[in-house]
C-alpha cells in the first residue's frame, strides 16, 4: 500500500511540472519585439521629428523573419519621412505608411535583452491636433503581442478630443396682424434647420493585418484554470489514498492481534 502511494505522489509531482511549463509564457524562450514613442510638440506649418524605439526584449536572437512597421499620423498631421524603415507604402494622403525594417535597424535589435534602438517619424503640422497616432510592429517570430503597439503623441493630445456639435438655428415666425376674428388657420411653426459641421475627409488606409490580440491570453487563461483544476484534483485524490491506507493498516492491526478473528476483505457486504 506503501509503494502505491509513493508511486501517486511521484505522478501528481510529474503533473504538477507539467502544468508549469504549460502556464509558462509563450514568449519566455524566444524573441520579443518591444516598441517606444517619445511625445513632440509644434506649431501648425512646422514639421517635428518624433523618436520611436525598438527592442528585443526576448532570451534569444531575433531570427529572419519578416518585421513590419506601421505608422499613423496624429490627425491634423501627414508623415513627410521615416527613419528606420524601407519599401514604403503611403495611402494617398500620407497619414499612414507600412514599411519594412531597415537593415541597420533590424541588425541593431538583433541581439537578445538589449536597449531600445531610436529612429525618427518626421510629421507637418497641418491644422489642430484632435487624436493621437500609432506606432506598431509585426512579426511572426514574436509571441508577445502585447507590448507591440504605442501612441504617437503630438501637442499633448492622448485621446480623441470631442468633436463640437452643431448648434440649430432658429428662424423667428413672421409676424401675425390682429384680426378681430379668430384665425381659421393654425399659426405657423418655426423653422428648424440644422447646419452639418464640414469633416476632414478620410483618405483610404493602407490594409493592415489584423493580429487577434486576445486570443493567445485567453488561451493562456483556460489552461491555467484546467492545470489548476486538475492538481486539486490530484490533490484531493492522494489525501484520500491516505486516508484508506491509514484505515486499512488500522484494521490490519486490529484483526492481526485477534487469534479467533475471521480476516474480512474491504469489498465483502456484512448481511
Amino acid at each position: 500500500m506503501k509503494r502505491h502511494v509513493i508511486r501517486l505522489a511521484a505522478v501528481l509531482a510529474a503533473l504538477v511540472a507539467g502544468l508549469g511549463l504549460l502556464a509558462s509564457p509563450a514568449w519566455a524562450d524566444g524573441a520579443d519585439i518591444a516598441v517606444q514613442s517619445d511625445d513632440q510638440k509644434g506649431d501648425i506649418g512646422q514639421t517635428v521629428s518624433v523618436s520611436v524605439g525598438l527592442a528585443n526584449k526576448g532570451d534569444k536572437p531575433l531570427d529572419a523573419g519578416q518585421v513590419t512597421l506601421f505608422y499613423r499620423a496624429p490627425t491634423g498631421s501627414v508623415i513627410t519621412q521615416v527613419g528606420g524603415g524601407t519599401n514604403c507604402q503611403f495611402n494617398t494622403s500620407r497619414t499612414t505608411a507600412r514599411c519594412q525594417i531597415g537593415a541597420g535597424w533590424r541588425a541593431a535589435i538583433v541581439a537578445p535583452g538589449g536597449p531600445f534602438v531610436r529612429r525618427n517619424l518626421d510629421l507637418r503640422i497641418n491644422g489642430k491636433i484632435t487624436a493621437p497616432g500609432e506606432f506598431r510592429v509585426a512579426c511572426e517570430c514574436d509571441a508577445n503581442k502585447g507590448n507591440n503597439s504605442t501612441s504617437i503623441v503630438l501637442n499633448g493630445v492622448t485621446k480623441p478630443l470631442p468633436s463640437a456639435s452643431p448648434k440649430p438655428s432658429v428662424k423667428p415666425s413672421p409676424s401675425v396682424s390682429r384680426s378681430a376674428s379668430p384665425s381659421a388657420t393654425p399659426s405657423e411653426t418655426p423653422e428648424v434647420t440644422d447646419e452639418p459641421t464640414e469633416e476632414e475627409p478620410v483618405g483610404p488606409g493602407v490594409a493592415e493585418p489584423s493580429t487577434p490580440a486576445a486570443s493567445g491570453d485567453s488561451l493562456l487563461s483556460g489552461m491555467m484554470l484546467v492545470g489548476f483544476g486538475i492538481v486539486l484534483l490530484g490533490l484531493v485524490g492522494l489525501g484520500g489514498a491516505v486516508y484508506l491506507w491509514r484505515v486499512r493498516a488500522g484494521r490490519d492491526e486490529d484483526e492481526g492481534g485477534d487469534d479467533g478473528g475471521v480476516d474480512m476483505d474491504a469489498t465483502q457486504v456484512i448481511r
